[in-house]
């Protein structure tokens, strides 16, 4: 660790725990942090040591560093969620938009982008915290706060990338008015924790809406999917990691290029495949997919049942379809008045068949072996003063004997990580078809917790400094 930088997130770099959320950048009294693409392919800061005071304003807000779970918990939602997988639920969804042209545009069932533009319209707020890829270069990232519906209509769909989104912090403290924030679990984690610095913040930001997600991919990936279509980054005009135009919803890769040639990637040779091979390490250690600190949290509704009720009602599963969760009384006001309005068409689902849709459940009794992996490589560990477990997980001797395989197949995603800071390892990768690493991926992740036990619905938590 540099000298004069321990109380600086470069302790969080050198950690490897930088989630790439970016409100070090925008929150740094003295501007001395930038943003930029490392060697890994995601996104860290940079200090100026000649500007930097070494405050810990930066470190104090890092969600990579730490979050206190039960802390936000109460202070956000009242209480320690009863639904420990899941998260503080008021009401579970699956829906989509009835605006044609929203869902028509969008990713799955277009809810994120209805409640933005009608909380626009009806000026709920003054603005919404977005991104979109740049239009000078379609692989970096541009975070703006969008004013009308066309700009919202602009960023439609997930960037399956790092975005330092949260660094847009800066712009919205010198603004006036109320704004909405679409973020990760760890950008809206980030901003959580600089309100308590800031109340400003919590004032200026009146909604957040959060995506679910199990993690990002490094932009290694993306020259990866290039090259093995015998493009490169300078050939691209737009692209879409998700969009239904060829074979609707769930969706694929929608590739333009500058001469006007379309390249459509199926999923399973697009995002399905590369988890362990270009995910950045970070992810692996979050225990909130399901983005519980928003205020509605929205993904794709993956619940054939849930599909077959709105198949029989006439909608066009193609046409996408959303699973969202209502999350606290302001989130709830917008989306009863979308519902009352008939802008949103929904069902409600249990938050049971909702968690295992998403998957919450793995994704928290993984923590123990990434945790160990981290601890084996001498990797800096997140603080977030839980532990998830699981009854089944502690009385299965199937579990007890694969244990020392889960940790040793898990290993493979930081050394891979690590590895692929190597040119010539990228390229070993790219002489591998991708069909056949997704096929590498599902036997090294099968049997272990997050897979086997991934829909559980007995999940339970043990708080650090005692039992909740």
């Amino acid at each position: 660790m540099p000298a004069g930088k321990r109380g600086t997130v470069q302790s969080v770099v050198d950690g490897y725990l930088c989630t790439s959320c970016g409100a070090c950048s925008g929150l740094c009294p003295t501007g001395s942090i930038e943003m930029f693409v490392n060697e890994f392919g995601v996104y860290v800061p940079r200090i100026d040591s000649a500007t930097c005071t070494d405050c810990g304003l930066c470190l104090e807000t890092c969600p990579g560093f730490s979050f206190d779970y039960a802390g936000f918990a109460v202070k956000i939602h009242g209480a320690l969620p009863e639904h420990v997988a899941l998260g503080t639920s008021l009401d579970c969804y699956a829906g989509f938009s009835a605006d044609r042209e929203i869902l028509d545009s969008s990713q799955s069932g277009g809810v994120i982008s209805t409640i933005l533009v009608d909380c626009l319209e009806k000026r709920l707020i003054d603005g919404a915290v977005v991104t979109k890829w740049s239009e000078k270069s379609p692989f970096v990232p541009e975070t703006f706060i969008a004013r009308d519906r066309q700009e919202i209509l602009e960023c439609v769909g997930s960037k399956y990338n790092p975005i330092p989104a949260s660094g847009a912090i800066r712009e919205i403290l010198r603004e006036t008015g109320r704004f909405a924030f679409v973020g990760t679990p760890c950008q809206i984690q980030g901003l959580r924790k600089a309100e308590v610095l800031f109340p400003e913040i919590g004032e200026r930001i009146v909604l957040y809406v959060g995506v679910h997600c199990l993690g990002v991919f490094t932009y290694h990936f993306i020259d990866q999917v290039l090259g093995k279509r015998g493009l490169k980054r300078e050939d691209i005009a737009s692209f879409r990691h998700r969009d239904k135009q060829w074979r609707g919803w769930p969706c694929d890769m929608r590739i333009t290029t500058k001469s006007g040639q379309v390249v459509n990637i199926e999923a399973n040779e697009s995002r399905l495949w590369p988890r362990s091979f270009f995910t950045n390490w970070r992810c692996l250690l979050c225990f909130d997919k399901a983005n519980e600190f928003s205020d509605i949290s929205c993904g794709d509704c993956r619940i054939t049942e849930v599909q077959e009720i709105f198949r029989r009602a006439g909608h066009e599963i193609g046409k996408g379809l959303s699973e969202f969760v209502v999350r606290t009384p302001r989130g709830k006001k917008v989306v009863d008045h979308l519902i009352s309005e008939n802008k949103l068409r929904v069902s409600e689902i249990d938050p049971g068949p909702l968690s295992a849709s998403i998957g919450v459940a793995g994704k928290k009794l993984g923590l123990s072996t990434f945790f160990r992996v981290a601890r084996f490589f001498r990797l800096g560990l997140p603080v977030y003063g839980v532990e998830f477990s699981n009854d089944s997980l502690k009385k299965s001797l199937k579990w007890k004997i694969l244990k020392p395989w889960a940790v040793f197949s898990s290993s493979r995603y930081f050394v891979v990580f690590y590895l692929s800071r190597n040119r010539w390892f990228r390229r070993f990768l790219a002489m591998i078809p991708h069909k056949a690493l997704g096929g590498i991926n599902r036997i090294l992740s099968s049997n272990v917790e997050w897979s086997f036990f991934s829909k559980t619905p007995d999940l339970s938590r043990k708080l650090v400094d005692g039992k909740d």
